[in-house]
């Protein structure tokens, strides 16, 4: 019988353990919040070259992980909520993103893509908005580095995601584009500048400074010839060494 007892209180503790969703620390619901505006351009840039039968980097397999993965980040950002903010911002994020789940997993239709684009802007913001009143919370002094660095992350796919758009010329505006080039390029010397920086958090920003040269040179060409698959190998790379340095400002004191 007292094994019995037992075994149902280790359940109990282990299914508490489970709706706290692993977020204990507020840097970490930060980086999370923060990601979930990148996986919203992911999911959008994946979108586009699956429309456009273009199959570098698995872009099918990428979109249905990364769209369980915003799902069950949100839901880990939900139960760790408790500010009346956050938990509403939270809510609308839920709100758009439970609809536009089924359209983003649908086969690709260019002729809805500009609506679908529309309502993954819609998401993007409220994500966004969701990570600024999380950070808001913060009482440590790495809270907006952490909210910055983390957004870069965004804005290395959504300029894949922009590209991919112009590729398959569905009447974006390309000044979207550019405009994501001179914020990524403005919030990385606001990085570079932080005094609590690392010598590994400097080597790794300065390698992302010289990978996003590319994006530089792109967005000053006109050229029509376009290059889908090393835009999204290069926007991969920005990102993935971008969210190894979110970790690390996670960890500054």
């Amino acid at each position: 019988m007292k094994a019995i007892k037992f075994l149902i209180v280790a359940i109990c503790i282990s299914l508490m353990g489970f709706a706290e969703g692993g977020i204990t620390l507020i840097n970490d619901a930060i980086n999370k919040a923060g990601k979930q505006r990148m996986l919203s351009q992911r999911m959008m840039k994946d979108y586009s070259m699956i429309g456009m039968s273009i199959k570098f980097g698995h872009p099918k397999e990428e979109l249905t992980k990364s769209s369980q993965l915003f799902e069950t980040t949100l839901e880990e950002l939900i139960v760790y909520s408790k500010d009346k903010q956050s938990s509403e911002d939270l809510a609308k994020v839920k709100a758009l993103w439970t609809p536009l789940k089924a359209k983003l997993l649908a086969v690709p239709d260019k002729s809805k893509v500009v609506e679908i684009f529309e309502l993954v802007e819609e998401l993007l913001s409220a994500s966004h908005k969701a990570t600024n009143s999380i950070t808001a919370t913060a009482k440590e002094s790495t809270g907006e580095i952490i909210n910055i660095s983390g957004k870069q992350r965004m804005l290395s796919q959504r300029l894949g995601s922009l590209y991919m758009l112009k590729v398959w010329d569905v009447g974006i505006d390309d000044s979207k584009l550019q405009e994501s080039i001179k914020e990524f390029s403005t919030a990385q010397e606001k990085l570079l500048s932080f005094p609590k920086n690392s010598e590994e958090i400097k080597s790794g920003l300065l390698t992302v400074k010289k990978d996003f040269m590319f994006f530089e040179v792109l967005g000053a060409s006109k050229s029509k010839k376009y290059i889908p698959s090393l835009i999204a190998r290069s926007s991969n790379k920005i990102t993935k060494k971008m969210n190894d340095i979110t970790k690390l400002y996670v960890e500054v004191k």
